[in-house]
């Protein structure tokens, strides 16, 4: 009973700073405020040496919500447009295989990293697989999780930037349902999300409450069961709770641990960007899909974070799912067999020394 009350107060406490963060961000006008903000300063709580965390019960109550308001947003036109995502995930599976390469061959010689953690630190997701990697390989298991932090920040803040830039109307949150759906169809949505969520965990799907909201609500809504959203304060509370969440992957780190890895995640964000980029562009000429939706898609972003992006966006969550889901099942192969390679090396490399 202590432990939950602590835990509670610790949430609560949590959530009036990523809250106080939204209000700050939305009164600057910054794009995607109800995101952004709270990331911001929950970091910034965090690296003062405030406790910030939240359950894993708030977590997912705030992915499923999420989920559900943005599967309501998947069209037919999503159907169609399926038709066209192998050309593109093709492309994909090809990034995928050379983005940690390219940080392997590039990083090291710019800033004094390790080849092998290079190539970890490069790869665009799939943070668990890489901290298991590197433990097994007995590299450092601090500095993955520096980096990506480092890079989910970046992406967070400069997405929803240069959407703006380039002329796109992005407002403070996810964009509000003209229609409200009927209560008794979202309290059928949850259920039926919460009995697919532990299904799609077990076959090992990351996010998998939020995945579980996007289909529940995207099939209800294309088999032309039900219309319309998510109230838009249950959307618009739960995209803080999510900027939140991005916020306390910086607790339990110091100024100076940040300041050692800062110009090392920066140049892997540029690197892997700029490889999504480069390939996104010819992906969507020979797709024919919005290269908005591509360049989501083949950001190095995390999973929720740019599903959440593209709904901001107007861009077809759907194929962001998809494709991050994809390139997460290509880069477990890929990190699996080069870390595999480098443990025979190294066992090679042991018995010629006796």
């Amino acid at each position: 009973m202590i432990l939950r009350f602590a835990e509670l107060r610790r949430d609560l406490l949590t959530l009036a700073v990523g809250t106080c963060g939204a209000l700050v961000a939305a009164l600057l006008h910054f794009p995607m405020a109800l995101l952004a903000g709270p990331a911001v300063l929950v970091s910034l709580a965090g690296l003062s040496g405030l406790s910030l965390h939240i359950s894993p019960r708030l977590r997912d109550a705030g992915f499923l919500i999420v989920g559900l308001s943005i599967g309501s947003m998947v069209s037919p036109e999503s159907i169609e447009a399926m038709m066209r995502w192998p050309v593109a995930f093709g492309l994909l599976a090809g990034l995928t295989l050379v983005t940690p390469w390219a940080g392997r061959w590039l990083i090291p010689r710019l800033l004094p990293i390790d080849r092998d953690e290079a190539f970890l630190a490069a790869a665009p997701g799939h943070l668990s697989l890489v901290i298991a990697l590197a433990d097994s390989l007995h590299l450092s298991l601090t500095r993955p999780v520096v980096l990506a932090s480092i890079r989910l920040m970046a992406l967070t803040l400069l997405v929803p930037l240069a959407a703006t830039m380039a002329g796109i109307e992005i407002g403070p949150g996810l964009p509000q349902a003209s229609v409200v759906t009927p209560w008794a169809w979202i309290l059928g949505q949850l259920v039926a999300a919460l009995l697919l969520a532990p299904l799609l965990k077990a076959a090992r799907l990351p996010a998998h409450v939020l995945i579980a909201g996007i289909l529940v609500a995207a099939t209800t809504h294309l088999a032309g069961w039900t219309a319309g959203g998510l109230p838009g304060w249950a959307a618009q509370a739960a995209l803080v709770l999510m900027g939140t969440l991005i916020g306390t992957r910086f607790g339990g780190m110091g100024w100076h641990e940040l300041h050692q890895s800062l110009t090392a995640g920066l140049a892997i964000v540029t690197v892997t960007t700029g490889l999504a980029a480069l390939v996104a562009l010819p992906a969507s000429y020979l797709s024919g899909l919005p290269l908005l939706d591509v360049l989501l898609g083949f950001s190095p972003g995390g999973l929720e974070t740019m599903i959440i992006l593209s709904a901001a966006l107007g861009a077809d969550p759907s194929f962001v799912a998809a494709a991050h889901l994809f390139r997460l099942s290509v880069l477990a192969v890929v990190l699996t067999l080069y870390a595999t390679n480098v443990a025979r090396r190294a066992a090679g490399k042991s018995d010629g020394q006796r």
